[in-house]
C-alpha cells in the first residue's frame, strides 16, 4: 500500500516537471516584449466571448452525465448535485493528469448504487466522450491535413469500441476472477446495459458531449479572433481536437505543455509561435483554470458540509 501511494507520487512530481519543461521551452522560443505587445493589443470583447463560452462548457458536461444517469433507475441525482459533482471534478482535473478527476463524481453516487456503479457511469459518459472527441479528430484531419489527428482519432473510436464490446459481449461469469473485481465488472456491465436500452438516454448523452466539444472548439475561436490572426474559424476549429487529444496523454499535469505544443505545431504554418503559443495556453487558462477557479467555492462548501455531517 505505501509503495502504491509513493508511485503516485512520484509519477505526480514527473507529471508537474514535464509540464513545466515543455511550458518552459515554449516560453523560451518567442518573443516576450512581442507577446505582451500582443496581449495589450487584444480584442477583450472576444476574450470575455471565450470566458462566457468557458462558462456554459460545465451545464453540457452536467447534461451529458445525467444523460447515463437517467437510465439507471436507481441512481437518479438531482440537477444541482450533479452539477456540485462536475465543479468538484473540474478542480481536480486541472490538476490530475488525462480527466482523472472524474472520478470524484462516482462519489455522490455511493450512497445510491455504490461506488462501483458510481464508477460506472464515469466510465460510459467517458467512453461516449472519447468517441466523440475521436470522430472530430478525424474531421480535423480532413480540415488541417494533420494525418496524426487521423490515425489518433481511428485508433481512439477503436479503443472505444473493443471497450463497448468487451464489456456487453464477454462472458465475464465464466472467467476465474476474485469476487471483488467480478463484482465491479458485474455492476460496469449492468450500467453499460441499462443505458444501452433506453434511445432517449443515448441521444441525451451524445448530444451533449458533441455540444460541449463544440463549444470547446468555439472557445478556441473566439481566442484566434482575440488575437487577430485572420485564421479561419474552420481550420480553428478543425485543429483543436487533435490538440485536445495531445493533452489526454498522461504524462502532463491536466494535459498542459503537451496540449499547448500540439497547438503550437498545427498553427505554426497559419500564424507566427508568440500567436499560436497563445492560444494554447489560452485555451488552457479558459477551458481549466478560471474553470477550477469558478468552482473552487462549491469545493470549499463540500468540504464544509462534509465535517458538518461528521459532527452530528
Amino acid at each position: 500500500m505505501a509503495s502504491g501511494k509513493l508511485k503516485k507520487r512520484v509519477f505526480g512530481v514527473v507529471c508537474v516537471c514535464v509540464s513545466f519543461a515543455l511550458v518552459a521551452q515554449l516560453l523560451g522560443r518567442i518573443d516576450l516584449d512581442r507577446t505582451a505587445l500582443i496581449l495589450q493589443r487584444a480584442d477583450w470583447r472576444w476574450l470575455a466571448a471565450a470566458l462566457a463560452v468557458s462558462c456554459c462548457i460545465p451545464f453540457c458536461t452536467v447534461f451529458r452525465w445525467t444523460g447515463v444517469l437517467r437510465a439507471q433507475e436507481d441512481l437518479q441525482l438531482g440537477y444541482w448535485s450533479a452539477f456540485r459533482a462536475v465543479l468538484m471534478a473540474n478542480v481536480l482535473n486541472s490538476v490530475l493528469p488525462s480527466k482523472a478527476g472524474d472520478a470524484a463524481k462516482a462519489f455522490y453516487l455511493r450512497k445510491q448504487g455504490g461506488l462501483s456503479r458510481g464508477i460506472g457511469t464515469v466510465i460510459l459518459e467517458r467512453a461516449v466522450d472519447f468517441s466523440i472527441l475521436g470522430l472530430l479528430g478525424i474531421g480535423g484531419y480532413l480540415i488541417s491535413g494533420a494525418v496524426w489527428g487521423l490515425w489518433t482519432g481511428v485508433l481512439l473510436l477503436g479503443a472505444m469500441l473493443g471497450l463497448f464490446c468487451s464489456i456487453l459481449l464477454l462472458p465475464f461469469h465464466k472467467l476465474p476472477l476474485p469476487p471483488k473485481v467480478f463484482e465491479q465488472l458485474e455492476a460496469l456491465l449492468g450500467v453499460f446495459q441499462c443505458w444501452i436500452k433506453k434511445p432517449e438516454a443515448v441521444l441525451q448523452t451524445v448530444a451533449a458531449s458533441l455540444c460541449s466539444w463544440s463549444l470547446a472548439g468555439l472557445l478556441v475561436c473566439c481566442l484566434v479572433s482575440a488575437l487577430d490572426t485572420n485564421l479561419p474559424w474552420g481550420y480553428a476549429y478543425g485543429v483543436f481536437p487533435l490538440a485536445v487529444l495531445a493533452g489526454l496523454v498522461p504524462v502532463t499535469l491536466s494535459g498542459v505543455g503537451t496540449r499547448d505544443t500540439a497547438f503550437v505545431l498545427l498553427l505554426a504554418s497559419q500564424m507566427p509561435a508568440e500567436e499560436a503559443t497563445l492560444v494554447g495556453l489560452g485555451y488552457t487558462v479558459f477551458a481549466y483554470w478560471l474553470l477550477s477557479l469558478i468552482s473552487l467555492p462549491v469545493v470549499f462548501w463540500e468540504i464544509a458540509d462534509f465535517f458538518r455531517s461528521q459532527t452530528r
